[in-house]
This record gives C-alpha cells, structure tokens and sequence, in this order.
C-alpha cells in the first residue's frame, strides 16, 4: 500500500511540475511578446504598421498553440484528482473488510487454541468427560456468529465493561475478548495514521 502512494505521489508531482513548466514557458513569451513589441513600437512605428510585426505575429502564434495545451492539462489534472479521491474510496472499503475478516480469522485461530488445550487436557480424562468434548467440539463457528458476537464485544467495551465482565457475559475466554479490542485499537490507529 506505501508503493502505491509513492507512485501516486509522483504521478502528481511529475504532473504538477509540468504543468508549471508550460505556464512559466506561456508567461515567458508573453513577457517577450510585451518586451518586442513595446521596443518595436518605440522604435519601428512609423516604418512598419503594427501588422507585419513577425515577433507579435509569432508570439500570439505560440500563445495560441498553448492555450489548449493548457486547458488539456487542467482537465487532465481535475480527472487524475476524481480518479485518486475514487482509489481512495476503494481502499478504505477493502480495508475495512480486511479488518473485519482479520479479527475473525484471529477468532478462529484462538477458539482452535483453546479447543486444542482441552483436548490435551482432556485426553487423560475419562470417557464421560470425552463425550461432553465432542459435544462442545460442534458448536456454531459460523462467520455470522463471529461477526455478530465482535459486535457484541465492542459494543460492550464502548459501554465501559471490563474485559472479565464481557467475558463472563458473553461466555467466552477473556482471552478472546482482549484479542479483538486489542485488534479493533490496531486498526483505528492505523486509519488514523494513514489519512
């Protein structure tokens, strides 16, 4: 994502830089165009009428093949603006969905955790303890339920639970709820940080 910036970056100042060039080259010729013509009209105003004047013929001559060189770049520039402002967009969208789903595959990957450790736990335990293992074992790990149940703990935190009373509420390991109001603060800074 900071490649893509940087070449954005420069995509505007190489454009930015040209077009300044083209408007210091129109205010030049127009500066010399002034100058000759102020000296040709001192000097050469009763030799020659004002119409064969090839200096002004051939200043308005280059400030007319300018003109719509310039009006180009202004439109180009206010297009190259409309499609960054879209990218941007764009950007914030999927990052917002990567987030999401981040925190969701983190979900996951501590629930495995714990399911793992009680199966260690448990092995060693007897058969009755086992079945009710695989009882737990099937419970709904659906995207929905953990989108849903992230609502709930953030929703909760921004209420000024504590992480053990979200926990117990919810039903859930503290360690779970730590890890998605921790990944939540990551990703606002984060935000932050990149406007």
């Amino acid at each position: 994502m900071i490649r893509l910036f940087s070449v954005e970056f420069w995509m505007a100042v190489l454009f930015f830089v040209n077009f300044s060039l083209v408007l210091f080259i129109f205010m030049f010729i127009r500066k010399v165009n002034r100058f000759f013509s102020e000296q040709a009209l001192h000097s050469f105003h009763e030799e020659r009428p004002e119409e064969d004047d090839p200096v002004r013929d051939a200043a308005s001559d280059i400030m007319d093949r300018l003109e719509p060189l310039v009006k180009d770049s202004r439109d180009a520039a206010i297009l190259f603006d409309e499609q960054i402002k879209d990218k941007k967009r764009l950007l914030k969208g999927l990052n917002d969905a990567l987030d999401s789903r981040i925190i969701n595959i983190n979900l996951l990957l501590s629930r495995a955790d714990a399911m793992q450790k009680k199966l260690e736990e448990r092995q060693a335990e007897s058969s009755r303890i086992f079945s009710t293992l695989s009882k737990e074992g099937a419970a709904d790990v659906s995207s929905g339920a953990l989108a849903n149940q992230q609502d709930q703990i953030l929703k909760m935190y921004h209420q000024k639970y504590d992480i053990d009373t979200i926990a117990q509420e919810l039903s859930i390991p503290r360690g779970e709820v730590q890890l998605v109001v921790d990944l939540k603060k990551k990703f606002l800074e984060m935000e932050k940080n990149s406007r």
